[in-house]
């Protein structure tokens, strides 16, 4: 029993401390929410941060933050008097933080997840939207699914709670997305969809087929003949259904995302067989490169060295992969290799196997493309065997966190730099219309020093926003396009890493789309003239033959190119440039394009008619430009 004058101490403490609680939370932003790190402490009901204990509200975190007492913890709160409401959180280590441990594990928080069983997580290039499979226990049977869960972060970097998505990217078969190409506006998924459909319109048509053959056949053994004939035909047909590319594309619409529709792969099968139920076939997983066009997938083939082996194929320009190509001996064992992953800088693969180290034990292995082909790969070494039986691993653009699930929960990973990829520059932007309302809107960027085009992508139709992911070492051009519109574009030159500051590779591009009609103005962003001369340059080409597409898909439109210039220079010589410069656009179009000479006119107009003050050299440069004209 306690004693009269302990009780009074306890008395004195708790006044002590609430009245220290009070006066530290009046320290609270007058915003109605706000950030607050600190430490928790007291089981998790309170937070010390440097301006003093800040109270917790009543919250969905209760268990979250009692297991995480004493850590140090990111809040995201919203005011509730002069105590915090906790919204969203993130637990220590921190990715700012640059003296986390290599391989150092983190904890994804169990909220976004709600808690279920996860795995398979992979994010977007921006790092702005991951994805995720969820087993699933449904039905009294207890029979376990798979179904794809999705977050992304909100203004502030925390993640959202996670939701299930729903049909058409889940259905009643298991589903798993397999990649988020820049941007999360396309995924490629790993599902069943249609496949049931096929099955019954073919049992349909083979029972019309039957009944054909019983009213005809003239008798017993022309009947049996026919029947086997039949079977045989379901069992190849169906068998074709089966063994198709498990893989699927979506791609995000005004209200949802739209119906997967099978990638064209028409020459994939797989053979491969769980041990424990030989009628149940195992694909051993499979990514894309940032442009979409290059598959790098795990499966049995007869070219197999192992059990699962990894394979390339290349999308043609009519968007069909072709037949794949076994990686080789340097990366394929007698075991399982699988899982792989493909960084965003394309050239730095991560996979799973069980054939590289003792016992066959699971682990993580990095490999680096040599030269521009895909079957010379430098020797696969284990990342971690910190991540043993880890088999998940993905990464955004330019980050030195991974992410990787084990037991049923998501966590990130703190990469060494020597087991990182190569930098990227992640472009983003948005596309509008001339009044500023978002499009959806086809993408495509090419090399402008090669003149070839390396991927395409969409713009959200919600927000008109889009990314892309380009490695350093190139002069490149990409450009928007709509029906109804005139394409938009703009290029972004990476040739010289050093030179490229952070905040130029990060800065939103806005493109905007004007309508095709008489008047529109259109900036021929991606035309370029040797200096002071007229002469354009080998990279103007893509640029030019976009307008000859324009020019013939409007057989009727009339257009005139105007010529402007900077303020350096006498006025006459302005003149005489902005024109010779309009006229060999001309030229081109005419000459190369084969478009009829009375249908474009020209107009120099010198430095007359600058869009930006002649005060810097960004500034002229936008004064040095030829723009096209609607008649």
């Amino acid at each position: 029993m306690l004693k009269i004058t302990e009780i009074n101490s306890m008395k004195l403490f708790l006044l002590f401390f609430l009245i220290l609680v009070g006066k530290n939370t009046a320290l609270l932003s007058n915003n109605t929410t706000f950030i607050l790190e600190g430490q928790l402490i007291n089981s998790g009901l309170m937070v010390r941060s440097n301006s003093g204990i800040v109270e917790f509200t009543s919250h969905s975190f209760g268990k979250e933050f009692a297991k995480a007492s004493t850590n140090k913890i990111r809040i995201l709160c919203a005011k509730a008097g002069n105590k915090c409401k906790p919204l969203r959180y993130d637990t220590e280590p921190f990715t700012n933080d640059p003296n986390v441990a290599d391989w150092t594990l983190k904890s994804i928080p169990t909220y976004v997840t709600k808690g279920e069983f996860a795995f398979n997580p992979q994010v977007a290039p921006d790092g702005n939207r991951m994805f995720w499979t969820t087993l699933v226990t449904k039905g009294g049977n207890r029979r376990s699914t798979q179904k794809i869960w999705t977050t992304e972060k909100d203004e502030y970097g925390f993640w959202k709670q996670g939701w299930e998505m729903e049909s058409p990217l889940n259905n009643n078969m298991p589903s798993a997305v397999i990649s988020a190409l820049p941007g999360g506006n396309e995924l490629f998924v790993f599902g069943n969809f249609g496949e049931d459909e096929l099955i019954t319109n073919l049992r349909q048509d083979m029972e019309k087929k039957s009944q054909e053959v019983s009213a005809k056949s003239k008798d017993r053994k022309e009947f049996d003949y026919k029947m086997n004939q039949l079977k045989l035909e379901y069992k190849r047909k169906s068998e074709i259904i089966f063994n198709r590319s498990p893989l699927y594309k979506s791609k995000r619409t005004k209200t949802y995302w739209s119906a997967p529709e099978p990638i064209n792969f028409p020459s994939f099968y797989n053979t491969y067989k769980k041990p424990s139920n030989p009628n149940q076939q195992v694909f051993g997983g499979s990514t894309l490169s940032s442009s979409g066009k290059i598959l790098i997938f795990s499966a049995q083939q007869k070219s197999n060295y192992g059990k699962l082996d990894l394979y390339v194929s290349f999308m043609d320009g009519k968007g069909e992969f072709g037949e794949a190509i076994n990686i080789g001996p340097q990366l394929n064992t007698v075991e399982e290799e699988m899982a792989p992953f493909l960084a965003p800088d394309d050239r730095t693969l991560y996979f799973s196997s069980s054939g590289f180290g003792q016992n066959n034990e699971l682990s993580i292995y990095v490999t680096k493309r040599i030269g521009d082909g895909w079957t010379n790969w430098s020797t696969p070494r284990e990342i971690s065997s910190k991540l043993r039986n880890v088999n998940f691993f993905s990464i955004p653009a330019s980050s030195d966190w991974a992410y990787v699930s084990r037991e049923g929960e998501l966590f990130m990973a703190k990469i060494p730099a020597d087991y990182r990829p190569e930098n990227v520059a992640v472009i983003q932007g948005k596309v509008v219309d001339s009044d500023g309302k978002p499009l959806e809107a086809n993408l495509q960027y090419e090399s402008l020093s090669k003149k070839k085009i390396l991927g395409k992508g969409v713009s959200d139709p919600a927000t008109g926003m889009f990314s892309l992911v380009l490695p350093f070492g190139d002069n490149y051009g990409f450009y928007a396009e709509k029906e109804g519109y005139l394409p938009m574009s703009v290029n972004k030159n990476l040739s010289d890493k050093d030179s490229m500051s952070e905040e130029g590779i990060r800065k939103e591009i806005i493109l905007t789309l004007p309508k095709i009609q008489k008047g529109t103005e259109l900036t021929l962003n991606n035309l370029f003239f040797e200096t002071g001369s007229s002469d354009l340059t080998d990279e103007s080409e893509p640029e030019l033959m976009r307008i000859v597409e324009i020019l013939k898909s409007n057989p009727n439109l009339k257009i005139n190119l105007e010529g402007h210039t900077d303020d350096v220079g006498g006025d006459d010589t302005n003149l005489k440039l902005s024109q010779a410069r309009a006229n060999s656009v001309k030229k081109f179009l005419v000459e190369q394009g084969k478009i009829p000479e009375d249908r474009i006119t020209t107009k120099g107009w010198g430095s007359k008619k600058p869009i930006a003050k002649n005060d810097s050299n960004e500034n002229r440069s936008k004064n040095r430009r030829v723009v096209f004209i609607i008649n």
